[in-house]
C-alpha cells in the first residue's frame, strides 16, 4: 500500500507543478456532502437495545488534467451524535452489538470524532478505455461498496476497462490494500479480515483468524456482454490470494409484452467458489478457510416491471462441501435473494425464497419499496455449516425514498424498517436471538449535497 501512496504523491506533486505554467489545464471541481444517519434495534425479549446517530461530511475535488488524466481526491470525517453504550455486552450473550456499531469505527468504538481518505486516484480516460490507480469504490459481485452506513467499503489497486465493441467490455481489479465500511483506516488484505464478528470454526469454538490471516492479493476479472437491447451477460472471476477463486455468471434478459406497457424481467445466476492456498494461515485453528471447501449456487430471478412499478421473485439454492464464506467485511452477497441487512455467506448449505416490489410516484418524487423472504439454513448447533449460528429466518423490509427537490434541492431521504423472525421459535439459544433474529430494526438517512457543486 505505500509503494501506491507515494507514487500517487509524486504524480500529484508532477501534476500541480505542471499545471502551474498553464493555469487554464488545472480546473477543480468540488463537491461537498453530508450523511445523517439514525439507527435503532429492539428485541421482542429482553436483550439489550441499542441506538445511535452518526454524522458524515465529506469533501471532494475532481480536476480534469492534460494528456487524457483526470485527479479525484476525498475526505471523510466522521462524529457520533448520540448512541447507547455499544461497548457493553448483552447480559445472556458475550458478543458486541452488530448493527449500530457500524456506523462508526468498529475497531475503536471509543472513538466520537473520525476521518479517513476516501477515494484519492489517478485517471486515464480515453473513449473506450479508462484506468485508474489509487484508492477508489468498486463494484464487483464479491467485492463492493456494500449497503449503506455512512461510507462505502474502499480498495486499493489498479483498475483499467476496455470497452472493446459496443456489445463487449473486459474489466480488471488488482487490489492489495482496503478500507472496509465502518472502520477508520487503510488495511492490508489479510489485516482486514476479522474485523467483523468472526462466528466459530469448524469445532465449534470461537475463530481465531483475525489478526492471523495472509491474503497479499486479489484479482477480479469482468467480461460483460450486452446480447441485444434487452439482454446481458456478465462473467466474473475472483481470486483471493490464499483463500478462495470463485466464478459468476449471471444472465438477464426482459421480455416485451405484445400491446402492454409491461417486460417480463427473467435472470439466472451460477458461482462456484473453492478453496485455495492454506485458507490464510498453515496453523488449521487460526487459518480463515478450509482449503477443501467447495460450493455451488445456483440463483433465479423472474418478475414483471412497467415505467413506475417493478416486482420480481427470486430463489436461491446452495450446495456444497464445507462453508461458502467470504469476508463480510469486504461486501455484500450477490445473490439474487439477498435483502438489505443481512447475509447467507458462511453457510454450508442454504435455500432462500425472496420478493421485491417498488413502485414510484415521479410527481411527488417518492418511491416506496419493500423485501419479503424466508431462508431455510443448516441447524445453528451445527459449526461445520454454520459459522454465525443463524437459525432459518424470515425477513421483511419496508422503504421509502423521498426526494423533495422543489423545497430542498440536494436533500434526500431514506427510511427503512426491518424485521426478522425465527422460523422455529422452539429452543431458541440466547446466542441465535442476539444480533439475528426476534428483532425490529429502523434507519432513517439524510442525505445532503451542497447545490452547485
Amino acid at each position: 500500500m505505500k509503494k501506491i501512496l507515494t507514487l500517487l504523491i509524486g504524480l500529484f506533486f508532477w501534476v500541480s507543478v505542471y499545471a502551474q505554467q498553464d493555469s487554464t489545464l488545472w480546473k477543480p471541481t468540488l463537491n461537498v456532502g453530508l450523511r445523517s444517519y439514525f439507527m435503532r434495534t429492539s428485541y421482542w425479549e429482553d436483550y439489550k437495545n441499542d441506538y445511535a446517530w452518526g454524522q458524515m461530511a465529506r469533501i471532494a475535488f475532481t480536476s480534469k488534467l492534460p494528456h487524457h488524466f483526470q485527479v479525484q481526491a476525498e475526505y471523510l470525517g466522521f462524529l457520533n451524535i448520540l448512541s447507547s453504550d455499544l461497548s457493553v455486552f448483552d447480559s445472556r450473550v458475550s458478543n458486541l452489538n452488530r448493527y449500530e456499531v457500524g456506523l462508526f469505527d468498529v475497531n475503536h468504538l471509543d472513538k466520537t470524532v473520525f476521518g479517513k481518505i476516501g477515494n484519492l486516484h489517478l485517471d486515464y480516460l480515453r473513449d473506450n478505455f479508462q484506468a485508474s490507480l489509487g484508492r477508489m469504490e468498486i463494484n464487483s459481485p464479491f467485492i463492493n461498496a456494500q449497503d449503506g452506513r455512512l461510507s462505502p467499503t474502499y480498495v486499493e489497486g489498479l483498475n483499467w476497462n476496455l470497452r472493446v465493441n459496443p456489445r463487449i467490455s473486459f474489466a480488471q481489479h488488482l487490489i492489495t490494500g482496503i478500507s472496509p465500511r465502518s472502520t477508520g483506516n487503510w488495511f492490508d488484505l489479510g489485516e482486514s479480515i476479522g474485523m467483523y464478528p468472526v462466528g466459530r470454526d469448524e469445532n465449534g469454538q470461537g475463530s481465531d483468524y483475525s489478526g492471523n490471516t495472509r491474503s497479499d492479493f486479489i484479482n477480479i476479472l469482468d467480461l460483460k456482454f450486452r446480447l441485444n437491447s434487452a439482454s446481458s451477460l456478465i462473467l466474473n472471476h475472483t481470486l483471493v490470494n490464499n483463500i478462495y477463486s470463485a466464478y459468476l455468471a449471471q444472465w438477464d434478459k426482459n421480455w416485451e409484452l405484445p400491446n402492454s406497457s409491461f417486460q417480463w424481467i427473467t435472470g439466472l445466476q451460477t458461482t462456484i467458489q473453492h478453496g485455495i492456498g492454506n485458507g490464510g494461515n498453515e496453523d488449521i485453528a487460526l487459518r480463515y478457510k478450509n482449503p477443501e471447501d467447495f460450493h455451488w449456487i445456483l440463483s433465479g430471478r423472474i418478475g414483471i416491471k412497467s415505467e413506475k412499478s417493478l416486482w420480481h421473485i427470486n430463489y436461491t439454492k446452495m450446495q456444497g462441501e464445507g462453508r461458502y464464506l467470504s469476508p463480510r467485511e469486504w461486501g455484500k452477497d450477490p445473490f439474487y435473494t439477498f435483502i438489505p441487512r443481512e447475509r447467507n455467506e458462511g453457510l454450508g448449505q442454504v435455500d432462500a425464497l425472496s420478493t421485491y416490489f417498488q413502485h414510484a410516484f415521479p410527481k411527488k418524487s417518492l418511491q416506496l419499496y419493500s423485501y419479503m423472504g424466508m431462508y431455510f439454513l443448516p441447524d445453528p448447533a451445527d459449526a461445520t455449516k454454520n459459522k454465525y449460528a443463524m437459525p432459518s429466518y424470515a425477513q421483511a423490509n419496508l422503504g421509502l425514498r423521498y426526494n423533495p427537490k422543489k423545497w430542498i434541492e440536494g436533500l434526500n431521504l431514506h427510511l427503512i424498517l426491518m424485521g426478522k423472525t425465527a422460523l422455529n421459535q422452539q429452543d431458541l439459544r440466547p446466542a441465535w436471538v442476539y444480533n439475528k433474529v426476534n428483532l425490529f430494526h429502523t434507519n432513517l438517512i439524510l442525505n445532503y449535497t451542497f447545490p452547485g457543486n
